[in-house]
């Protein structure tokens, strides 16, 4: 089991990436709340778009998790310069495969969106938002790649602080975008999409020029540029990220996936999946930093040759945060007629829905944190990514998706039974990573 100084280290590194989470999970609850006064479309419109951008926001957090997997090892060995080059080589991929994600959605955002609804309003407010909130994605891309960078060399508040300035100046340009003021037209969802850039905008720079400013040791500095041209260092990062960006990329895919079965199920079942889905996320949210904290410290053991002290600290995290989760999801289960207030503009037979996904989502969350927890804290810490790409393929696409889909269009049942067969998904998952994590095969030194 974990010792006090190890219990103590958990919690100075997991709180600041949990709140910096949960605070940015808040932040797409309150998009969504900010437009609900504009009616359902606005909802759905708001609510399909952000579910387009988390298919690439989750492929840019599998690449910046990737980078922070390395730096983390190389801080175990010691090598601080081969953190500044990994984020060199890092922000340099991601900008190269986001470009052509950039372009397609400027003339296919219509066409993705019809994907998940036939209502004309909804696309036409939903292209608007993703033509103006998909550039930030590279702006959001360097970030997360230096933020990981920053939290594997245990400094897991500078990110936070960075994160809370960014979200009020968002908060305060949602306000005034939405609803207009000073001279400014009132742009609804538009004006959401407006504030949402250019806060990630802020977001990037501000990091960048805060860390040259105090000259910090991970401030990219001219002669690492110098060192770009050794390939190995590009060929051992992409052999590393590769696998993680792919199965985020099916992973989030398949999310998508399930947003267009609930969506073709009727604009009041998109609506609820809307306001429900980021408080699936807030729960997952609250654990990201136990699971990254997770990652770090066995990372850290793996880079340092402490394999012993890596299956400890992978044995406990495994065992005590679905306990904790199970915890959470009472909580909020008794906080639900609250939770759910500020969406009183939607109509009644949303809400009524709301409700009934409200008590499963809840209940079920805790098997997204175990396997989150196994996977990004345990086995990619050891740089066991084709296995997890393997499992998520197989879990999601081969199983969960199909039975989703029967549920909602050949046997027809009710939302909360289809939203209920989807966590088979989960259970599927939570069985094969713990098989894995225990065969011990991911305890692997990458330095």
């Amino acid at each position: 089991m974990l010792n006090k100084q190890q219990i103590k280290q958990t919690l100075i590194l997991g709180w600041p990436i949990s709140l910096q989470n949960i605070l940015v999970t808040l932040l797409s609850m309150i998009d969504v709340v900010m437009v609900s006064h504009l009616g359902d479309a606005a909802i759905g419109a708001v609510g399909l778009g952000n579910r387009v951008m988390f298919v690439v926001m989750v492929i840019i957090l599998g690449l910046s998790w990737g980078v922070g997997i390395l730096a983390a090892q190389y801080y175990g060995a010691g090598q601080t310069k081969k953190i500044r080059l990994n984020i060199l080589i890092g922000s340099i991929y991601g900008i190269i495969a986001l470009i052509p994600i950039i372009v397609l959605n400027i003339f296919y955002a219509d066409s993705i969106l019809a994907l998940g609804t036939d209502n004309e309003e909804v696309i036409s407010l939903g292209q608007s938002y993703l033509w103006i909130t998909m550039p930030s994605v590279i702006f959001v891309a360097v970030t997360q790649v230096i933020e990981n960078a920053l939290r594997s060399i245990n400094q897991v508040k500078l990110p936070l602080i960075f994160s809370v300035v960014s979200i009020i100046l968002n908060v305060i340009l949602n306000y005034w975008l939405i609803n207009g003021g000073l001279g400014v037209d009132a742009m609804g969802v538009s004006g959401a999409a407006l504030a949402t850039t250019l806060s990630r905008l802020f977001q990037m720079l501000i990091l960048l020029v805060i860390l040259k400013h105090i000259k910090h040791e991970l401030s990219v500095k001219r002669s690492d540029f110098a060192l770009l041209g050794n390939m190995a260092d590009w060929t051992k990062l992409l052999k590393l990220i590769a696998p993680i960006m792919l199965s985020s990329g099916v992973w989030s895919l398949g999310t998508f996936c399930y947003q267009l079965i609930y969506s073709r199920m009727g604009i009041n079942e998109l609506a609820v999946i809307s306001m429900l889905l980021p408080v699936e996320a807030l729960i997952v949210s609250l654990f990201f930093g136990i699971a990254s904290a997770c990652s770090i410290m066995v990372g850290q053991h793996l880079g340092a040759n402490r394999k012993a002290e890596a299956w400890n600290t992978a044995k406990t995290f495994a065992l005590l945060s679905p306990f904790v989760a199970i915890f959470v999801g009472l909580l909020l289960l008794l906080a639900q007629k609250y939770i759910l207030m500020p969406y009183q503009g939607a109509s009644a037979e949303s809400l009524a829905l709301a409700n009934q996904a409200f008590v499963v989502i809840t209940l079920l969350s805790w098997m997204k944190v175990i396997n989150m927890t196994l996977a990004m804290g345990v086995l990619r810490a050891g740089g066991d990514n084709r296995y997890c790409l393997i499992t998520d393929a197989t879990a999601m696409w081969c199983v969960a998706l199909p039975l989703t889909f029967l549920a909602a269009f050949y046997w027809q049942l009710a939302f909360v039974y289809v939203l209920l067969i989807s966590y088979s998904e989960d259970l599927i998952k939570a069985f094969m990573f713990g098989i894995r994590v225990k065969n011990k095969r991911w305890m692997k030194n990458l330095t």
